[in-house]
């Protein structure tokens, strides 16, 4: 094996997917355009890293599938509607901070950076979350 490849990482494994979410939202009490409701298509990519003993019997690391799921309580909807989204305003931030906390919940073992476009395509702004142990230094 290779150990000059910026991506080997002896007893690690690390995993990235992206999703779109299409969804309405507003800021509450935001001095500006956005505190009318609009929408945005999201871009998340996700990255998650565990070591090499933390995959399954099957040898899985993390069930890609589980991110279809909170995906499916975002998408087409109106943030504003959703917990924790009813009491918080539902921005880039809170939002990365959700589905950071959603894969915790799923498996709190793992690292995980959840990295959210606020517009897919077309503009630069993004926000980057991540656990405290993600080895970010290989991505």
């Amino acid at each position: 094996m290779n150990t000059e490849n910026k991506f080997f990482i002896r007893d690690k494994i690390t995993l990235h997917t992206e999703i779109v979410i299409d969804s309405a939202h507003r800021l509450v009490n935001y001095q500006g355009e956005c505190s009318r409701i609009h929408g945005h298509t999201w871009k998340v990519d996700v990255w998650i890293q565990g070591k090499i003993e933390d995959k399954d019997v099957i040898g899985i690391l993390f069930d890609f599938g589980k991110i279809k799921i909170i995906k499916e309580k975002l998408d087409h909807r109106f943030l504003n509607d959703i917990e924790p989204f009813d009491k918080i305003n539902p921005t880039a931030e809170n939002l990365s901070l959700y589905i950071l906390e959603e894969l915790l919940e799923i498996n709190p073992i793992l690292e995980y950076r959840v990295k959210i476009f606020e517009t897919a395509i077309g503009k630069e702004t993004w926000c980057q979350m991540q656990t405290t142990e993600f080895d970010i230094k290989y991505l």
